[in-house]
């Protein structure tokens, strides 16, 4: 059943104002229903006439820009305690888990009439976990950048094709924070905390559009930095569980990322983006015997079906249809002639290590073996050819030659 909700556009006596320099970034504002867009830029102009309607945000318009309609969604886990602390271990784990339900999940559903994937089960892959050790403490945007490229250099990360489907999801620990004012990003610091969370694009050195949101640790010292005695005023709470904070923010982020990648696609340029307009407004999603926290998304055929009664949604019974104007790309068809999805038994794929100091890379040994074991379960790789390491280098040295 879906969840439907209707919200206010502000809370009482607070100023939603955008501030005067324009970034193209997008954020979670501890504020609920706040937007965090610095600035929006048009970079092409939007496809026919927007159709009137009694919408409550009928300025929540595609303005001509990229969506991602195929994501194939990374994490990585930058800060130490992600390699060294059990906890932090599990929290990874669980996060990787949450991502790949995700996209299984009838949120899914709300996100397709943005022209991102094609509902539940058909709208993107979860693919891999990456551990990135040696990162400054304190980041900036721009450092994060480099980060990025370094590791796409290294072969951690994929280097984005045309049109640009990776989407990255990067999680700090209480290690690692972002101090970034000139860009109006400061997450999860001693003081002067302004997001809960934010996405952001930049071209990679091979010329390539590479998506990414960053989502800091969210603790209860991030939570009193950023919500000073104000927590019920706050679009988090202390009373919820971290890891809950974490995929409420995650799930805002991505509805974010996947729809408005470069801000120029989806977005009200008073409003900000379709995680904005419900931000803050929590939900719960059950995918098999796994339930997550997430954040209501904007659904703008909702809200014009309803006539401005019914726009924030956690999820949907069915894919939501595309919206025109809109993006004229379609997602790649993710599953076979009978319905299966031959990627389910083949990812995600085992995590990789990356050291942004050093810029080496390494697969954790255990995690391979336990990758090929279920893949091959109940046979050993043995059973089905006498040299298998041999038999995957001959493989990949195909991999290389290939067009």
């Amino acid at each position: 059943m879906a969840t439907k909700t209707r919200v206010r556009k502000t809370r009482p006596g607070v100023s939603l104002k955008l501030p005067r320099v324009r970034k193209t970034l997008g954020g979670v504002s501890p504020i609920p229903w706040a937007p965090a867009v610095r600035g929006v830029e048009t970079l092409v102009k939007p496809r026919g006439k927007v159709p009137p309607t009694a919408a409550a945000f009928p300025g929540f318009v595609y303005n001509g820009g990229p969506v991602i309609a195929s994501p194939q969604v990374y994490t990585s886990f930058w800060g130490p305690l992600w390699s060294q602390d059990q906890t932090y271990q599990a929290r990874a784990d669980r996060l990787n888990q949450f991502h790949a339900d995700l996209l299984q999940s009838p949120f899914m559903n709300v996100l397709s009439q943005y022209g991102v994937g094609a509902g539940a089960g058909a709208a993107g892959v979860f693919v891999q976990g990456t551990f990135v050790s040696s990162v400054p403490s304190t980041l900036t945007d721009t450092g994060i950048q480099g980060i990025i490229q370094s590791a796409v250099t290294a072969g951690a990360l994929p280097e984005p094709t045309s049109p640009s489907n990776p989407a990255l999801v990067i999680y700090l620990d209480e290690t690692t924070g972002v101090n970034d004012p000139g860009n109006g990003l400061v997450l999860c610091e001693a003081a002067n905390d302004t997001a809960f969370g934010y996405h952001n694009f930049f071209t990679t050195a091979a010329g390539n559009p590479f998506y990414y949101a960053v989502v800091p640790v969210l603790n209860d010292n991030c939570l009193g930095e950023s919500c000073p005695n104000d927590d019920a005023g706050c679009s988090l709470h202390l009373s919820e569980p971290q890891d809950d904070r974490l995929t409420q923010v995650a799930s805002h982020e991505f509805a974010e990322m996947t729809t408005d990648p470069q801000l120029n696609a989806w977005v009200d340029p008073t409003n900000g983006e379709n995680g904005d307009i419900c931000n803050g407004e929590s939900a719960t999603l059950t995918v098999g015997t796994n339930t997550w926290t997430v954040q209501r998304i904007y659904s703008k055929y909702d809200d014009i079906n309803s006539n401005g009664s019914v726009y924030c949604l956690s999820q949907a019974p069915s894919p939501e249809p595309r919206l025109s104007p809109g993006p004229t790309a379609r997602p790649a068809p993710l599953a076979g002639p009978q319905g299966t999805t031959p990627l389910e038994r083949l990812l995600p794929l085992p995590a990789i290590h990356f050291d942004a100091d050093t810029r080496e890379v390494a697969v954790d040994e255990p995690a391979v073996h336990r990758y090929f074991g279920s893949l091959f379960a109940p046979f050993h790789h043995k059973h089905l050819t006498g040299n298998f390491p041999a038999m995957l280098r001959r493989a990949a040295d195909l991999l290389v030659k290939a067009p």
